[in-house]
Parts: C-alpha cells; structure tokens; sequence
C-alpha cells in the first residue's frame, strides 16, 4: 500500500531527495516549501504530488494545522511526517545575539514541534505513522552552541516524544545525517560573521576554515542515498529510535556513547551514594 508523506524544507538538498525517493517508490507526498517556487520533480508525478508553502518559523500554530488539514483533503491521511527544514548558525555562543539564537531555534526545534503538533492528530486518529526528526551528527557533538544545542533538542524531542505516541502506533526516529553534499553549506546558507565581536576568539576561529572547505561542496554524504534509507526505516517493522546517516555520523554517535561510557566507568560508583541511607 502507497503511503502518503508530509516533507519540510523541500526545495533542495535531503527534503527534495526525499519527495523524489518517496515519488519513484510510489508513494503520494505533501512537500512544503519557505517560499512558493517550483520543485525539480518529474510532471509524470504531478497527481501524487501536493505542493504547499510553508514557512517553519512562523509562531501561528493555524498556519500548520491548515497545511495538515489540505494534505488529508488532498490524499485522506499521512503516514510519514519528515522535519526536514533547517537554518544553520555557526558562531561562537558568546558572539552570538540572543536573536540568532532565537530565530535558529524557531527553525530547528519549535517550527519543527509546531509541524508535529498539526500532524500528530491525523497519525492518532489513524493509530499508525512514522515520524522522521532531521537532527544532525552535531546533535551528539560539540560544536557551535546555537546550532548543536538546537540539534541536541530535537533529538531530546524525539526520545521523549517515541515513548508518549508509543499507544497510539506512531514511531519516531531521530535521523542524524553528517556532511551531505547539499547546498546547505553554501555561503548564503550559513550564518558565520560574529554578532558581536570579541577579539579573544580570533585566535579560534574555526568558522573560517570550516566555511572555505564546505564551498568545496565534496561533502561525502549523498542525499539520494539518504532518502532511500528513510525509504527502508519507513518500511521496517521496528525502526531504530537514533538513526546515524553516513560514516561521519556514525562515528560522532560511537564518539558520544563512548564519552557516556567513560564518565560512567569513573562516577558510577560515587553517583550512587548519594541515596538515602549510604
């Protein structure tokens, strides 16, 4: 049986990969794009295909429970919600304007709960649905604090969200991609000139080199074969809650546990004295 998709942030990189993978499977998909543009996909796909504009950091939680209602009048359910939208800010915390890391959070965690929100209802209704969270390998890293705490949010949402939907038949899956090869890395894409300048951080100013290399655009990670991966966790019986994409990634999320690992090994034993009693 086709299913249908709800897709964020389509219209380029991993959300357009996505939409095409979805299309070529069979599949009927909602793609919801910033701004009104036209998707790079195939007109034989026009009939399975709903195009909506959608931008994720708007505060009205109307805004997307219109795009949840026209997308069950369009193809009368939704199986698949994918996150997929994102903005990317990479100066240090410290340089960083309480505004920016604002509008990097409306995109990246609360537009992405609000689209959750709208749909959630249509899933429950339905007592099934599959729910993919776009976080990133820097949700399990260090790195710039307005975007990495961002990813690190939603991949606190969606544990804590798999257990409350749990009932209902609704799974959810953290995806975490590396370095993709997408135009996500593009100069206009990224936020790297400091809100506030301070001269101490000249010394480590990692942002420069990182930028230089990413207009190289030889990111190892390709979007099409990310797409055919959400293809597979959606049809599998039990999808994996964390769901590292590409080697990279893999290795950020082998790197986390392992420093779990070890601050464990040394505290262990002192954090549990600290019951009642011993």
């Amino acid at each position: 049986m086709s299913r249908v998709w709800f897709v964020t942030g389509t219209s380029k990189g991993i959300g357009l990969a996505i939409v095409r993978a979805a299309l070529r499977n069979g599949d009927k998909v909602v793609a919801a794009t910033r701004r009104q543009r036209r998707l790079d996909v195939p007109s034989q796909y026009c009939s399975k295909l709903l195009h909506l504009t959608l931008d994720v950091s708007d505060p009205d939680q109307a805004v997307y429970d219109k795009a949840a209602a026209a997308a069950v009048e369009q193809f009368g359910r939704i199986d698949v919600l994918v996150n997929n939208a994102g903005f990317g800010a990479i100066t240090s915390f410290e340089e960083s304007s309480k505004e920016t890391i604002r509008e990097v959070f409306e995109t990246n965690f609360f537009g992405l709960m609000r689209v959750t929100r709208a749909v959630l209802p249509v899933m429950r209704a339905q007592r099934s649905g599959r729910i993919f969270n776009i976080a990133s390998a820097g949700g399990y890293a260090a790195g710039p604090v307005a975007y990495h705490a961002s990813k690190f949010a939603v991949t606190g949402f969606s544990t804590a969200l798999a257990f409350e939907v749990a009932p209902f038949g609704i799974s959810v899956v953290n995806v975490a991609p590396g370095m993709f090869r997408t135009g996500f890395y593009a100069p206009e894409s990224w936020k790297t000139e400091p809100d506030i300048h301070i001269p101490d951080y000249d010394q480590c100013r990692w942002q420069n080199q990182f930028v230089q290399q990413a207009r190289q655009y030889d990111q190892p990670g390709d979007p099409d074969k990310l797409a055919d991966l959400l293809l597979e966790a959606a049809e599998a019986e039990h999808p994996p809650l964390h769901l590292p994409a590409g080697k990279d990634a893999v290795q950020a999320l082998q790197a986390y546990c392992s420093g779990i690992e070890k601050d464990l090994s040394a505290w262990a034993q002192k954090a549990s004295r600290t019951a009642f009693g011993d």
